[in-house]
């Protein structure tokens, strides 16, 4: 799978006023802490039901124990942190932490989308047009990097409520993203010189948490 490929191919499904979006793989970094971020299973979208592709049958049975670790880890939630509890907010800073928020605010809902339930392989990617950021889950074969043709659009922000974005720590592509409710979530952005041009404003990782 080539970035240029995934890109033609969201751009391809996003509404029309959206064709012309900055398309971004995005991941999820497992950190099973306070303010990791992982998202408990009932928050997290489940796509692309009853997709498959060649070969995830296999794929499946190999991750079966694995999974079955983040499935009962997923079971519970992590406890909420109150957007408008300093107390909290000060340590989450401190700890330059993944997550800060709850799980119904827009970091909460940032961190489920970039944790999508699906039976067989999947892409996350987001689109940044002018006016949104939105989800695009595409079909890949499991445990490979072929692309299929099954895709399904997630959830979506306005663009204006991203706040701010800072790199988490020196010499990695992880980004925080903050919102315009005071909490924030981070995302590991493979082409992350794309990302800094959308968002040049970005902070670096010696600038404090906002």
């Amino acid at each position: 799978m080539s970035q240029s490929d995934l890109v033609d191919r969201v751009r391809a499904v996003l509404p029309a006023g959206e064709r012309d979006a900055e398309v971004f793989r995005a991941v999820h970094v497992t950190q099973s802490v306070e303010g990791g971020g992982d998202a408990p299973k009932f928050v997290r979208p489940e796509v692309l039901v009853g997709r498959s592709m060649p070969g995830d049958g296999w794929a499946r049975a190999f991750s079966f124990v694995p999974l079955i670790f983040k499935v009962a880890f997923n079971a519970f939630p992590e406890p909420d942190a109150s957007s408008d509890d300093p107390v909290v907010r000060a340590a989450r800073q401190r700890k330059n932490a993944h997550f800060f928020g709850t799980w119904e605010g827009l970091a909460g809902q940032w961190m489920a989308a970039l944790q999508p339930r699906c039976s067989g392989g999947v892409v996350t990617a987001f689109a940044l047009s002018e006016s949104h950021v939105r989800f695009v889950y595409w079909q890949k074969r499991r445990g490979g990097e072929r692309l299929g043709d099954a895709h399904e659009l997630g959830a979506v922000f306005p663009r204006e409520s991203i706040a701010w974005t800072r790199r988490r720590r020196k010499d990695t592509k992880e980004f925080q993203i903050g919102f315009a409710d005071g909490s924030w979530g981070t995302v590991l952005v493979p082409g992350d010189t794309g990302f800094l041009a959308a968002f040049p404003c970005t902070l670096s990782a010696g600038d404090a948490v906002p």
